[in-house]
């Protein structure tokens, strides 16, 4: 079976893409294709093994996934991600801007009540959501999932620890003893993907 997550296009037309999802018994594949005229190559392809069940979250998606400046993204929706914490469809973000610029203040003080921000280095904003992780995901249902893909080898007491922290702890890397732009061990991965908004099944195949 296929479908189509998305097909969008920004930055005045210039950058248009195309994401499919294809399933079989055996293997789901996340598809992303660029488009330029008639012609629609294949940019990036994310496969996983299909255990007939998904975590579904308003926070997860594949956008915030492939439209984002990771390894995966194939050219940021700096609008989106700009946003995106402020609609409600991921739990934070980190935003490249400068918190001192006039661009930043404004993005700060336009924050709806249930979000805050923080200065994360010199030229990125961390938005967040007010709350600690477990807030939004359950943590024994993702646990649950990562297993049944496979994904074993995770100190799941650290991940269990981190689920009750503030949100704006991960926005202090001498703190929290990570980074969200470079990732680390495990279970810091599977917190870090989550906090951007990632679908598990991604960082699944990341692992």
């Amino acid at each position: 079976m296929r479908e189509m997550l998305y097909k969008t296009s920004y930055n005045s037309g210039l950058n248009s893409f195309v994401v499919e999802k294809a399933t079989t018994e055996s293997t789901i594949s996340i598809e992303i294709y660029k488009i330029k005229g008639d012609h629609k190559a294949e940019i990036g392809n994310i496969h996983f093994q299909n255990i007939g069940e998904e975590y579904v979250s308003p926070f997860l998606s594949w956008y915030n996934l492939i439209f984002c400046s990771n390894s995966y993204g194939p050219a940021p929706d700096y609008e989106y991600m700009n946003r995106a914490v402020q609609e409600g469809k991921k739990t934070a973000a980190t935003i490249y801007m400068n918190a001192q610029s006039d661009e930043g203040k404004q993005l700060i003080s336009a924050l709806p009540l249930d979000c805050s921000a923080l200065p994360y280095g010199e030229n990125i904003i961390y938005v967040f959501h007010k709350g600690r992780l477990g807030d939004f995901f359950d943590f024994d249902r993702i646990k649950s999932l990562y297993e049944k893909h496979g994904v074993f080898s995770v100190d799941w007491r650290k991940v269990s620890e981190l689920f009750q922290k503030d949100l704006s702890f991960f926005g202090d890397e001498k703190k929290c003893g990570f980074s969200l732009q470079s990732g680390g061990c495990r279970a810091e991965m599977i917190v870090t993907g989550l906090l951007l908004g990632y679908p598990i099944e991604s960082t699944v195949a990341l692992l």
